[in-house]
């Protein structure tokens, strides 16, 4: 999810490649993520709008500790075998573009549209937060 005073962008699809590890499916999320980010943040430039909307470097929520440590490039023999086309989620961070941190699945608040959650307050908590955020720019992924 990426927000931007809202929610701006959201996708949720099941991945096309069968990932060895959990890890390794968050890494393809992140790349993926990265790609719709990076088609905003173009937009945004278009419109002359990146110093009033956008601050450098953005943050980048994953609740996979193996990913976010995989995109500063301290990584797994585990996870060796992936495609070069994932590095770009490491230029990103190299460039100060992004920054890749980790959150709790607690309080990962994307969850609430990729998984069913059957806690109803936990839920909610989740669902408000997202309504009454006062982050400028907050990105989320799952």
């Amino acid at each position: 999810m990426i927000w931007l005073g809202g929610p701006l962008h959201w996708c949720s699809k099941r991945q096309t490649i069968t990932a060895r590890s959990s890890a390794e499916a968050e890494i393809y999320a992140t790349d993926e993520y990265c790609k719709s980010l990076q088609h905003i943040l173009h937009l945004i430039e278009d419109l002359n709008l990146t110093k009033t909307l956008v601050s450098l470097p953005i943050k980048v929520y994953n609740d996979n500790e193996a990913a976010v440590k995989w995109s500063r490039k301290l990584t797994t023999k585990g996870l060796r075998h992936l495609q070069m086309r994932e590095n770009s989620v490491r230029e990103l961070e190299n460039d100060k573009v992004i920054q890749v941190l980790h959150i709790g699945g607690t309080d990962n608040i994307s969850d609430m549209f990729t998984k069913e959650d059957k806690d109803i307050q936990h839920y909610l908590e989740c669902r408000d937060s997202i309504m009454t955020s006062e982050q400028k720019f907050f990105t989320t992924n799952s």
